[in-house]
């Protein structure tokens, strides 16, 4: 197989703007933030060597004569792509009826880990319904998993909390205040309490239970942020500025994009965070195996996840006596 220049998530973003000619209606169409699918397509231009789009303040993106020419391409693949798929048997048989389930995931590990590996996954087993429901790691969600309407979870929870008889622990990714490099200029790490809170601070969603959750942490650490400059709700768009040095900000390591680790770097250690993974089932249909093992390679298999322990991951054990 050739070692193609793009993945199969760019070509749709792709494909989508050239489209709408909107950032935003992309994004809105895709379930995703519009600073993502500038990025893809950065990406995506960078790994092909060419300009796909013209975009300049105020217009709507054009397709250059580059980009027209890739889009008849693509149609081309696609094309190609639907006849590959038609291989497939037209009629399932008894075993491979469809079936749902439903997955709780942090919504940094899904838009950082798992999403980009859905495509793959629903060509492989076309019979297999994956219905997500993507949260931040804070509130209730063991809570939501206790209610039984989810038959996966794969979450993260801060390590200074015990964790819940019904999850197994997977992982351990650093946790801490991160931000560019410069604001660590003419300072030792980890910066001081002090130090970072003269700093420009990036919270959650404003007025959240999220914010509220953070701002006690940082009390416990005597950080008392005096400089808000932003909030967002959106993992991607967080890494964005603090790729851009406009604040800095909690979070785990994992979210952020392997390029940005050289110029981000964590200023402060907070909590760690674990790794944790819920299966309702044990046993039983194999499919749930098959959705335990994606879940669990997306994200553990991936180069780019910087796990500092790593914990159990044997497929098959559900909640005990189910």
């Amino acid at each position: 197989m050739p070692n193609l220049p793009f993945t199969l998530r760019q070509l749709e973003v792709f494909e989508s703007l050239s489209s709408t000619r909107s950032f935003r209606r992309t994004a809105e169409m895709l379930g995703i933030s519009q600073a993502s699918v500038s990025n893809q397509i950065k990406t995506l231009e960078d790994q092909l060597g060419v300009e796909l789009f013209d975009r300049k303040p105020g217009k709507r993106p054009t397709l250059r004569s580059e980009g027209l020419a890739f889009l008849d391409d693509l149609r081309g693949f696609n094309a190609a792509a639907e006849r590959l798929a038609d291989h497939r048997r037209a009629r399932p048989d008894e075993g491979e009826r469809s079936i749902r389930f439903n997955v709780l995931v942090g919504q940094g590990m899904f838009d950082a880990y798992v999403r980009r590996k859905l495509d793959e996954f629903h060509f492989r087993h076309p019979h297999i319904e994956l219905e997500f429901e993507a949260q931040l790691p804070f509130g209730q969600l063991i809570q939501a998993v206790e209610s039984g309407q989810f038959d996966f979870a794969l979450i993260n929870q801060r390590a200074d909390r015990p964790t819940h008889s019904a999850f197994r622990q997977l992982a351990i990714v650093r946790g801490g205040v991160f931000g560019h490099r410069k604001f660590a200029e003419g300072h030792d790490l980890p910066l001081s309490p002090d130090v970072l809170n003269s700093l420009p601070f990036i919270l959650p969603k404003a007025t959240s239970r999220q914010e509220r959750e953070v701002m006690r942490n940082y009390e416990t650490h005597g950080i008392r942020p005096r400089h808000i400059v932003g909030h967002t709700q959106y993992y991607d768009v967080l890494a964005a500025m603090l790729d851009r040095g406009i604040g800095v900000a909690s979070l785990s390591d994992a979210i952020l994009p392997p390029a940005m680790r050289k110029d981000v770097v964590q200023l402060y250690k907070l909590e760690d965070w674990r790794l944790i993974f819920y299966r309702k089932v044990s046993g039983g249909d194999a499919r749930n195996d098959i959705v335990e093992n994606f879940l669990l390679s997306s994200v553990l298999d991936d180069p780019d996840f910087p796990a500092i322990s790593r914990g159990d991951r044997k497929l098959g054990t559900g909640l005990p006596g189910q």
